[in-house]
């Protein structure tokens, strides 16, 4: 569910924040690298990142979350995203994964399953 105190539809919401955000991000690219437009390589990953990795994955991530009864096992999902980050970075790219990746990824499993212990055990003294 979005926002308890929001009544504007999350899409909105969120179109809203990137045309916010975009004067502010031009002026700060044109105060410091200056502005010009990249080639067509350039703009196509810009398109693509704009386009799949901001745009589509929010409103699914929104869509997800209106869903669910339980807001906290959606939000847990991002956290798959560094394994999927690190197999598509080695497969794809050929980038070889150090040792502190491995060392974060454990971390943030840890920390995941920690979470999920406590809720476990939270939802079982719930009386009902």
């Amino acid at each position: 569910m979005w926002q308890t105190w929001s009544r504007v539809d999350p899409v909105i919401g969120l179109f809203c924040n990137f045309v916010f955000a975009l004067p502010f991000v031009t002026l700060t690219l044109w105060l410091t690298e200056g502005f010009s437009l990249p080639d067509q390589k350039g703009l196509a990953g810009a398109m693509y990142v704009g386009m799949f990795e901001m745009g589509l994955t929010f409103l699914l991530w929104l869509k997800a979350l209106q869903l669910t009864r339980r807001t906290v096992r959606i939000a847990n999902l991002i956290y798959l995203s560094p394994f999927l980050s690190l197999v598509l970075i080695h497969y794809l790219v050929g980038e070889e994964i150090l040792a502190s990746s491995y060392l974060g990824l454990l971390l943030i499993v840890a920390g995941v399953l920690l979470q999920q212990q406590r809720e476990f055990t939270n939802e079982e003294e719930i009386p009902s």
